[in-house]
């Protein structure tokens, strides 16, 4: 670990981030055509959800894809495209264009869900012949047979000459039925909603679609909630654990603690601050989580940060006024003026986040790489102004701004384009809750499915106060499987607040900032200062006061 400084340093790496990373707004797309179209209808809004996540999917293979809504399918040209996905999140009646544009299309086409009977001519093996509900999938060819957690609704279909990869098993236990069928270079999945398993099963059939071979298990363990009152021996016991195991880890930092009137920051637990110290050097990735974790009155790591829960809204006012509804309006104008003056609001509040959250952090020599919202919860604004300081993003991913509660994790590192640029780590396995006897068991269950799939991220978080033994146990599991231990200082990751740029690369940080970076880290200096120099004056008058006596003697 090092600090740059110079000015000729400073600027070949202005040079170096402008070119390179696209600042504002940190960009790693590639410069290549676009080689995927997604085309997809939606009559509501609610519909978005499952077009977001297959965005997410689509950016575990491609950089380089078009998103589309089919009503604007008359400009584009398909046959400038490899490969056309088609989903259908909602049911409508497709235009002529629409339709011969997909006939006419010389590539390899995938339809979801809906309205795929409308492709007759380009589908004519698929007959889709009603609606069923089913409760479990299998992928006969991975050896998976994997429980739904609630009854789906899929169109039953036949088809005649083509290769069926997927199946489900019908809910009255009558039998099983296509899920995935394909001939030659075109794919239809009959299902009517992309959430796990169902987007496991597609990205899987895409390794195909998309002529992927990749192939391999990532795991990676999160230390979590780590604010300024977590006990730093217990803390050190598992970083010390981790290092004698040569486990990389990653480990979630809150910089701040609040909780009613107590506010406690890392300045104030010098202990805490030495143990993360020790696990930056030996094996972790600092992880911003958020600045202070909490929202209105609730306690750091419990509450929300990036989202008003409890209105299960963007955050659109102070946490302490009043929050206003829309029937607090006269008019849609007014509550649209409103909302307008929210998304400022928001954006100033979370701005001041990122960059206190960094500078404390930094002034504390901790060098945070990749960011991670408060229980995931952040608008898609929120994804836009925290891709202006991070590269890289890790956990899962709210998909709309209708409510917290519709978030997805890939099967694999991903970047879709409502990431702005940023890279998404993806955590699937959850978490030990405590107090539950099932716990490991359910997160056995989990790695024993995702080491199945041809390539998957097996990824979990633990918080550090259940102690060693469970996370231990954690490990051990992981352990089981073959698969490469995430080090996520080993990737490309940059991070750049004000004057404070943060990049990794194999393994390394590169780290240029002035020698006092912000307010609180002046302040901080002059804490210390002061904690060295009173003992020395101290010392120093006794001394110098014997001295002219005893020459006055």
């Amino acid at each position: 670990m090092f600090l740059k400084r110079g000015f000729a340093v400073s600027l070949v790496f202005v040079f170096v981030t402008v070119f390179a990373f696209d600042f504002p707004g940190i960009s790693f797309a590639s410069g290549n055509e676009n080689t995927v179209l997604v085309l997809y209808s939606k009559t509501i809004e609610e519909q978005m959800k499952d077009i977001r996540i297959l965005e997410t999917m689509v950016g575990q293979f491609k950089n380089d894809y078009k998103m589309m809504e089919d009503e604007e399918a008359d400009q584009a040209n398909l046959n400038d495209y490899e490969y056309v996905i088609y989903l259908g999140a909602g049911k409508k009646t497709l235009s002529h264009h629409m339709k011969s544009a997909i006939d006419d299309y010389k590539g390899a086409f995938y339809a979801i869900g809906h309205n795929a009977e409308q492709f007759k001519e380009r589908l004519p093996w698929l007959d889709v012949r009603g609606e069923a509900l089913v409760n479990q999938v299998a992928l006969p060819k991975n050896d998976l047979v994997q429980d739904l957690s609630e009854d789906r609704i899929v169109y039953e279909v036949s088809a005649d000459d083509a290769e069926v990869s997927g199946f489900g098993y019908k809910a009255d236990g009558s039998g099983s039925l296509p899920l995935v069928v394909n001939a030659e270079d075109d794919y239809y999945f009959s299902g009517q909603n992309l959430y796990n398993p169902f987007g496991e099963v597609v990205t899987e059939s895409f390794r195909l679609f998309l002529n992927d071979g990749s192939k391999g298990t990532v795991k990676y363990l999160r230390l979590e909630d780590v604010h300024p009152m977590a006990d730093p021996e217990l803390l050190r016991e598992q970083a010390e654990y981790l290092k004698k195991e040569n486990i990389p880890y990653m480990v979630a930092v809150i910089p701040v603690y609040e909780n009613k009137d107590k506010i406690v920051h890392l300045s104030d637990s010098p202990k805490l601050v030495d143990t993360l110290r020790y696990m930056q050097e030996n094996g972790a990735s600092i992880i911003m989580h958020g600045y202070k974790h909490q929202y209105r009155s609730s306690e750091t790591g419990e509450g929300f940060e990036f989202w008003d829960a409890e209105n299960d809204r963007p955050i659109y006012q102070p946490a302490k006024d009043k929050a206003k509804q829309r029937s607090d309006f006269s008019t849609a104008e007014e509550y649209d003026e409103f909302v307008k003056k929210g998304e400022k609001y928001e954006k100033g509040y979370m701005e001041n986040a990122i960059r206190s959250g960094v500078e404390e952090l930094v002034a504390h020599d901790l060098y945070p790489i990749a960011f991670e919202a408060p229980h995931y919860a952040i608008s898609q604004q929120g994804y836009r102004i925290v891709s202006k300081h991070f590269s890289s993003y890790v956990g899962q991913l709210q998909l709309t701004d209708s409510t917290w509660q519709s978030e997805y994790a890939p099967m694999h590192e991903s970047k879709p384009d409502f990431l702005h640029g940023m890279i998404l780590y993806p955590e699937t396995l959850g978490y030990i809750e405590q107090g539950d006897a099932k716990a490991m068991e359910k997160l056995n269950a989990k790695i024993e499915t995702g080491s199945k799939y041809s390539q998957s991220y097996l990824s979990a978080f633990y918080h550090p106060y259940l102690g060693l033994d469970g996370l231990k146990e954690v490990v051990k599991s992981l352990n089981e499987v073959n698969g490469d231990w995430l080090d996520l200082k080993q990737k490309d990751n940059l991070v750049q607040v004000k004057d404070i740029r943060i990049q990794t690369k194999d393994g390394g940080y590169q780290v240029e900032k002035p020698f006092l970076a912000s307010d609180y880290e002046r302040n901080l200096f002059i804490k210390k200062s002061l904690i060295w120099a009173i003992p020395l004056v101290l010392f120093i008058l006794p001394a110098a006061s014997l001295l002219v006596i005893r020459r006055r003697e």
